[in-house]
């Protein structure tokens, strides 16, 4: 008995010994990646570019550090036949091991979205439980990717964490890679991609700097080409209506020509409905909100009922006219990222089998009426009309 005692209390400090973690790899050891950028190469390879931050530069421990300082981070390029072999380059040229869990954005040239099979990058991605998808696809426009990555911000340290805050202050949450990549496989509908794009942007009295600037939304086929490019308006109220939030705030000139009212809106959402039957003969699609008045240049007193009732009237008259071109004009180059075909695929069954193939084709033929349900719920703190002293 005491002799199995030893052998047991032996055997668990044994354990102890050869237990320790052999693969566990020291904060001090690791490259954060905090945002990665897919160019072309015209010899069909694809060019890899990670933007690593320089932990010890971003608190400004160093001499003349500070935001947008481009000691704070460095950008690390390579090219392959695919990602990770580009990766591997890459690992091979720095000290440290790559860590991607912690990344904000993706960045694919317009170029690449062109010239390349998209959904191929994808798969490591998907494959590669190091990628955690929570990072944001976005589309660079005009310029390469990585020169994205590499320019600075006057807020922040760098370029990705500008952009994702961007974002996220303007309600833009629903861009993940996980998103598009679920979005790029799925029969009924279509990937809607965030569009950057570098500008010269007049920060000091004699100072420029190019910023990448939220410009737009990228609509794209089953192919993952682009099938047309949205202005920044006309890329929110396509968001509304597909369900991704969208429009924050709306500015509408009066009817008279005198004066404009603007508008924050909230709590935005979207309704389908078709007729009954065993085929879709129309769909009606309600983007609706709520409205908190900001702003009134116009001759009207809000603290009227009347003119409360005449304002709301007119504004959903002029957001319905305008969703409806915005959404004709989506609807004209088949890319279906409103989710049309995911209610009718749940809504007709047997009439989506028949149909769901070459679903960009079949979407241009369906008739769709888009209308706006807007709802007051402040006319502001003034209230009423603010006189001005003559």
């Amino acid at each position: 008995m005491i002799r199995a005692v030893i052998i047991t209390c032996a055997s668990v400090i044994f354990m102890f010994f050869v237990s320790g973690c052999t693969d566990f790899v020291e904060p001090n050891q690791l490259a954060f990646v905090m945002g990665t950028a897919v160019d072309h190469v015209d010899n069909g390879n694809i060019e890899i570019s990670h933007q690593i931050v320089i932990p010890s530069q971003m608190n400004g421990t160093s001499k003349g550090s500070g935001s947008g300082d481009s000691d704070s981070f460095l950008v690390m390029s390579a090219k392959g036949k695919d990602v990770l072999e580009a990766n591997q380059k890459i690992q091979r040229e720095i000290s440290r091991k790559l860590l991607t869990s912690h990344r904000i954005i993706i960045a694919i040239s317009e170029d690449f979205f062109i010239k390349n099979e998209v959904d191929k990058i994808f798969d490591k991605l998907g494959r590669d439980p190091a990628n955690n998808q929570r990072d944001i696809t976005v589309m660079i426009r005009g310029k390469s990717a990585k020169e994205f990555l590499m320019t600075k911000n006057p807020l922040e340290n760098l370029s990705s964490i500008a952009v994702g805050k961007e974002m996220n202050i303007n309600g833009m949450k629903k861009y993940s890679t996980r998103q598009f990549v679920i979005d790029s496989v799925a029969q009924d509908h279509r990937p809607l991609v965030p569009v950057l794009q570098m500008k010269n942007t007049q920060t000091s009295k004699n100072k420029k700097d190019l910023l990448a600037v939220l410009s737009g939304f990228a609509v794209l086929n089953n192919e993952l080409k682009i099938g047309g490019v949205l202005d920044d308006l006309e890329g929110n109220k396509t968001a509304w209506m597909s369900g991704k939030d969208g429009l924050r705030v709306l500015t509408i000139p009066w009817k008279d020509g005198k004066g404009s009212l603007s508008f924050r809106l909230t709590h935005l959402n979207r309704e389908m409905k078709s007729t009954a039957g065993p085929a879709p003969t129309q769909v009606a699609v309600t983007a609706r909100a709520q409205a908190y008045l900001l702003e009134n240049t116009t001759q009207l007193d809000m603290s009227e009922v009347g003119s409360m009732l005449e304002v709301q009237q007119y504004l959903n008259e002029k957001v319905s006219e305008e969703l409806q071109l915005t959404f004709n004009k989506v609807q004209s180059w088949g890319t279906d990222v409103f989710s049309i075909g995911a209610y009718l695929h749940h809504k007709y069954p047997a009439w989506w089998r028949l149909n769901k193939e070459d679903w960009d084709e079949h979407f241009k033929q369906i008739h769709v009426v888009v209308q706006a349900n807007i709802q007051f719920k402040s006319i502001g703190a003034t209230g009423g009309q603010i006189k001005r002293g003559r």
